[in-house]
């Protein structure tokens, strides 16, 4: 089963960074409505699994 890890909209924190924890990244999203762009994020762990996304897209 594939994980957050393996997600285009996965980006890891940086070691130098406040938050940063082994694993750990941001999921970050474009969202669109009939007012225009924006981007969600959120705090998630590399190894959570993508069945719980209904927005999982795998990395090419």
């Amino acid at each position: 089963m594939a994980n957050c890890s393996q997600c285009k909209s996965f980006f890891a924190i940086p070691e130098g960074a406040d938050d940063f924890a082994p694993g750990k990244g941001d999921c970050v999203r474009q969202e669109q409505d009939a007012k225009g762009k924006w981007y969600e994020s959120k705090p998630v762990m590399g190894d959570m699994t993508s069945d719980k996304c209904p927005k999982f897209a795998q990395k090419k």
